[in-house]
Parts: C-alpha cells; sequence; structure tokens
C-alpha cells in the first residue's frame, strides 16, 4: 500500500500518512470551507489502510489552527479509525499542543468523550 503525502496549503494542513509504520501525521493549519474533495482523498487512504493495518495505528495531530468544519471530519476520521481494533490492533490518537494552548488541549478533551476513545495530549514548547 503506498502512503499518502500532501502538502499544506493556505487552508488545508501536512498530511503524512505512512502505511508501513501505521503513523498518520496531520500538521499545520485547516480552515477551508471546501474541503470535501481534501478529505476524500484522506478517507479512501484510511479504507485501503485498514483492510491490513498495523500492529499499532498511531494518529498524530499537530494543528496551529482549525476549524468547526475540520472537526466534524476528524470525528468521522476517529471513529473510522477505531475499526482497527475489530482486527485486534491498537489505535494510539495524541493531540499535540502549544504549551498554555488550553481552548486545543480542551477541544481534545471534548472529541475524546464525544468519540469515547482516549485522546492523548501531548504540550509542546
Amino acid at each position: 500500500m503506498n502512503d499518502l503525502i500532501l502538502e499544506r496549503t493556505n487552508e488545508t494542513p501536512e498530511i503524512n500518512f505512512n502505511a508501513s509504520s501505521g503513523t498518520l501525521k496531520i500538521i499545520g493549519r485547516a480552515y477551508s470551507n471546501d474541503i470535501s474533495l481534501f478529505y476524500k482523498k484522506l478517507s479512501f487512504w484510511l479504507e485501503e489502510y485498514l483492510k491490513s493495518p498495523q500492529e499499532t495505528t498511531t494518529i498524530e495531530l499537530q494543528l496551529d489552527y482549525y476549524n468547526s468544519i475540520f472537526i466534524k471530519l476528524l470525528f468521522y476520521f476517529f471513529e473510522k479509525s477505531k475499526d482497527v481494533q475489530q482486527k485486534n490492533k491498537k489505535l494510539v490518537i495524541k493531540w499535540y499542543h502549544q504549551e498554555g494552548d488550553d481552548e486545543s488541549a480542551d477541544d481534545a478533551i471534548r472529541i475524546s468523550k464525544i468519540i469515547n476513545y482516549p485522546i492523548e495530549r501531548v504540550e509542546i514548547e
């Protein structure tokens, strides 16, 4: 399976989904109001990956800014990613946020409650 690498734009984050390591990174800013095509690429890749996931799948988010549209897409993405458990595999979600960015840390907690799955918050300087 091929990796999915998308360069960041002014409105969409960098995507680096590595199939052989099971590490799915989303980095940057996500505030486009029309990200349907962008998200279709992520969704299609995830569907293929979930057919034969690694022992551990790690989703790493390091977002400087994100809008409500992107958060809704993350809900779906996280929910779908939980399917690795049906194959007795492990899912780790890491939410990186700047030191003192309580709003981002709180978002991780809220999302974790909604999807009923732990999100590890990682503070960076």
